[in-house]
């Protein structure tokens, strides 16, 4: 469309509206008002569309105004994961935590570690990973939510990601 566009020799300014009206408008939304339960990739997700959900998310990260992009691309990697594209789940999970949060992090940071790591086993098919991970949680930290969804995951490790925490 742009080099259409180029060709017709329209004037830059012109070009520029163009391409802030084919942007999505959610795109300039306060990270509140794009997170929220009612707007944006929420909705996509609500509606099944967790691949448009999670790209939207990506958009957002790129041009939009992110106040924090950790919860972001959680988000992203779980809409990833709901619509089975694996590999793109665990980049962005990835992205969420490192092993200084197990080192440095405290409680809090130790069982986001394991969380993100246990997660990215279940989508890697690592049973054994995950279940050391629980294990190893339920020895030294306390059971949280977090917790209970690595179990829910083990629990159910034959379903998808989405099933497995229904």
């Amino acid at each position: 469309m742009l080099s259409i566009l180029l060709k017709a020799k329209l004037p830059l300014c012109i070009l520029f509206s163009i391409s802030a009206i084919a942007q999505n408008p959610e795109i300039n939304y306060s990270q509140a008002e794009f997170d929220s339960d009612t707007c944006c990739w929420r909705k996509l997700a609500d509606s099944g569309k967790y691949e448009e959900g999670a790209n939207l998310i990506l958009e957002y990260l790129k041009e939009g105004k992110p106040e924090n992009k950790h919860s972001l691309k959680w988000h992203a990697g779980q809409l990833f994961a709901n619509a089975e594209k694996n590999t793109k789940a665990i980049k962005y999970f990835r992205k969420t935590s490192n092993i200084f949060y197990r080192w440095f992090g405290g409680e809090d940071g130790r069982a986001w570690y394991f969380y993100v790591n246990g997660t990215k086993a279940f989508l890697r098919r690592d049973k054994k990973q995950l279940q050391k991970i629980i294990k190893h949680w339920s020895n030294k930290l306390p059971e949280d939510m977090n917790y209970k969804q690595l179990v829910l995951l083990l629990e159910n490790w034959d379903e998808t990601y989405l099933e497995a925490l229904k």
